[in-house]
């Protein structure tokens, strides 16, 4: 492809595609899975971008032959990489990749949403939704951390936040509880982490509901699933 055709598509893609939204938090690989299944109900065509080890791979029953290194390098394309699931949704396994291309891509053309854009173009592809399992290699992509109601929950979370916050500048955040016993669990969940972060970060938390802990095909766990589905489309 020449130069200036990639620097087209680039351009092009940019202004089409809403920001990627990086999932956060120790219990971010459920939430993502789920999560985006059910955009594909929705409609939305929807690509992970796994940062794990293949957790996601795995829990759609798919296993990774290789990841976005693979491609940075020049030894794969993007379309030797994904990997298809149900219909409207695809995986890019990135465990490893993803901070080099956002370290080696030109924020005059995009940055590394940009460049990925042009290689999906290239392989034909196109999607919705950029589901990020893990947090974003820069610091502008929206960014939903999902918490436990534990003790542990709470600390990562707030680690996450500052980390993001002292490095990046990031100062907004989307929180959901998951696997909440109860709304007003989720809710105290929530203050306790919203009320250190605007004290001594000035970070900006907010609350897009609770999980329920359940099976994926409970009721009450598809009904949250949705909900937040749709705040994102």
């Amino acid at each position: 492809m020449h130069d200036d055709q990639a620097t087209g598509l680039r351009r092009l893609f940019t202004r089409a595609t809403r920001r990627p939204l990086g999932v956060g938090g120790i219990d971010a690989t459920p939430v993502v899975c789920d999560l985006a299944r059910t955009l594909v109900e929705l409609g939305s065509r929807v690509l992970v971008i796994d940062r794990t080890r293949g957790e996601v791979a795995a829990r759609m029953k798919s296993r990774a032959r290789f990841e976005l290194a693979h491609v940075v390098a020049g030894d794969r394309s993007l379309a030797d990489v994904l990997i298809d699931g149900v219909d409207g949704l695809a995986i890019l396994p990135a465990a490893r990749g993803l901070d080099e291309l956002a370290l080696n891509a030109s924020a005059e053309d995009g940055g590394w949403e940009a460049r990925m854009g042009a290689w999906l173009a290239e392989a034909g592809r196109d999607f919705d939704v950029w589901l990020i399992n893990g947090l974003p290699p820069t610091g502008d992509a929206d960014v939903l951390l999902a918490i436990e109601p534990t003790a542990q929950g709470i600390t990562g979370a707030y680690a996450q936040i500052k980390a993001l916050a002292n490095c990046r500048g990031q100062r907004s955040f989307g929180i959901v509880i998951h696997r909440a016993t109860s709304e007003a669990s989720a809710q105290a969940t929530f203050a306790s982490v919203a009320s250190t972060a605007r004290r001594f970060l000035r970070a900006t938390l907010d609350y897009r509901g609770a999980i329920p802990g359940d099976a994926p095909a409970t009721s009450a766990r598809q009904q949250a699933l949705l909900r937040l589905a749709q705040s994102i489309i």
